[in-house]
């Protein structure tokens, strides 16, 4: 077999519009776990650290793993997308009641509504390098679910403190120039609390 050589960030340029960016990424002894090399300060620091500098206004491939999956159905109970970029949207629910001679309304009951995360990336078949029929099954398997589904990533974690729930919302597959072993889809999640009633 001959080897092929695709470049993922035209690919998505071309189908997506964007242009992400690799950070390094070192797999540990997990073949589902990713971290970005370098000392934890480089997370946290707002401005001045080096991934800030690198990485500031651009799109980054950020792996997404699902899990709690029923292996019946999926074959496996984690499902890793490698090649994904995220992108996460919040907003609160305030009430605006504007007063008469006074500028500006008064805003009171706030509350935060649910976090809609966008997924964009590639499926690939890069054992058999063939139509990437069995991981667009997974796929449409895991938008299938009538459940909320728990979701890992470097990003999601930072505001839920760990892996979440979330809802599938939306799956589009969208058209892109042809390559035989690969397809682009998009995704589209809302966060799911879960919430214990009381007698």
């Amino acid at each position: 077999m001959s080897l092929i050589i695709y470049d993922l960030k035209q690919l998505y340029r071309q189908t997506f519009g964007g242009n992400p960016s690799v950070p390094p990424v070192r797999a540990t002894d997990d073949p589902g776990e990713f971290r970005i090399q370098g000392s934890n300060d480089k997370l946290t620091q707002i401005r001045g650290s080096a991934l800030t500098a690198d990485y500031l206004g651009k799109e980054i491939w950020l792996p997404v793993k699902f899990f709690g999956l029923d292996p019946d159905k999926f074959g496996m109970g984690n499902l890793l997308l490698p090649y994904t970029v995220i992108e996460m949207q919040a907003k609160k629910n305030i009430i605006k009641t504007p007063l008469a001679d006074r500028k500006g309304t008064v805003k009171e009951l706030y509350s935060i509504d649910d976090f809609v995360v966008s997924l964009k990336g590639f499926v690939i078949d890069e054992t058999n390098r063939i139509w990437p029929e069995k991981e667009l099954l997974i796929l449409n398997e895991l938008w299938k679910l009538n459940e909320a589904v728990k979701l890992d990533n470097a990003l999601s974690n930072i505001f839920f403190n760990g892996p979440a729930w979330f809802s599938i919302e939306d799956l589009k597959l969208p058209a892109m120039e042809g390559r035989k072993h690969i397809r682009a889809f998009s995704m589209r999640l809302v966060s799911d609390a879960v919430f214990t009633l009381d007698q």
